[in-house]
């Protein structure tokens, strides 16, 4: 054998074995997140609400539907606040020329793995960690599956998560579950993980688990204020870390009691605040 046929026989050996081990790779992250969908869907819900905006002395109703993941047995359950309240998000890049938008919630549903609805209400709202908890409106007869808070996971930059979600009634409400990155982790003033911007509709609202199924958070929206780009330049989603959402979770109120807000309320009018001042986190 020529000395060019050795050389490329080696080479063609070389690009077979680093094939064999990216595969190997990849079907042993497919095996864990086929194993952390399966522990936890039953705990990843669909809250569905119907919003209603009032802007300009108009009012709409509509329906709206987004991923929750059930932190507790009594079925408190967490998502982005955003999604259930976007009209302090929307007042951050409105221009001064445009009028005040509020929102409420008129009717919310926990739909559950099985398509079973339970009504709920938002019992807290964290404007500063965009979080809104929702529990059902009556304490459940039994225990619901849960993602506990306690030992959650700490990913590394360019760690592989595993996001959980639940598709609309067109897909039967079956359960996703899908491998992003860790493209970035902020840790000042407060820690938080940045996934792939082109998963951000994926993670939204889900809960993301590192590959030996520790929870790391939900996905919510980040904003700056004063910007008024609009999307891209002033928002971006990240995954809120557990230890934030279970140090929120602990002031949610017992049941029959008034749902609260903590966190930063929006700047009075007569003091707007500084260029790329962060609104959120």
């Amino acid at each position: 054998m020529s000395k060019r046929m050795l050389v490329l026989c080696v080479g063609w050996i070389v690009l077979g074995i680093v094939a064999t081990w990216a595969v190997a790779g990849a079907d042993e992250a497919a095996e864990k997140g086929r194993a952390i969908l399966e522990a936890h869907r039953a705990a990843t819900v669909t809250i569905r609400s119907v919003l209603s905006l009032s802007m300009g002395g108009q009012q709409q109703e509509f329906p709206t539907e987004a991923n929750g993941t059930v932190v507790d047995p009594t079925g408190l359950t967490v998502l982005s606040l955003s999604a259930v309240d976007p009209s302090a998000r929307l007042g951050m890049l409105r221009g001064n020329d445009m009028p005040e938008m509020t929102s409420k919630v008129s009717d919310m549903k926990i739909i559950l793995m099985d398509g079973s609805e339970v009504p709920a209400e938002i019992v807290l709202r964290d404007k500063d960690l965009d979080l809104a908890f929702v529990r059902p409106v009556e304490k459940p007869a039994t225990p619901m599956p849960f993602v506990s808070l306690d030992d959650p996971g700490t990913p590394q930059m360019l760690d592989e998560l595993v996001v959980l979600g639940q598709l609309g009634k067109v897909a039967r409400r079956t359960h996703t579950a899908t491998l992003v990155r860790v493209e970035a982790i902020v840790d000042k003033p407060r820690l938080f993980y940045i996934p792939g911007e082109d998963r951000g509709r994926t993670i939204l609202c889900s809960p993301a688990f590192t590959l030996d199924g520790k929870f790391v958070g939900i996905g919510v929206l980040r904003m700056i204020a004063g910007e008024g780009r609009g999307m891209g330049d002033d928002t971006i989603v990240i995954i809120v870390p557990a230890a934030d959402i279970k140090e929120a979770a602990t002031q949610a109120p017992p049941f029959g009691e008034k749902a609260k807000d903590i966190g930063a309320e929006e700047p009075a009018p007569s003091a707007p605040p500084a260029e790329n001042a962060p609104a959120t986190m």
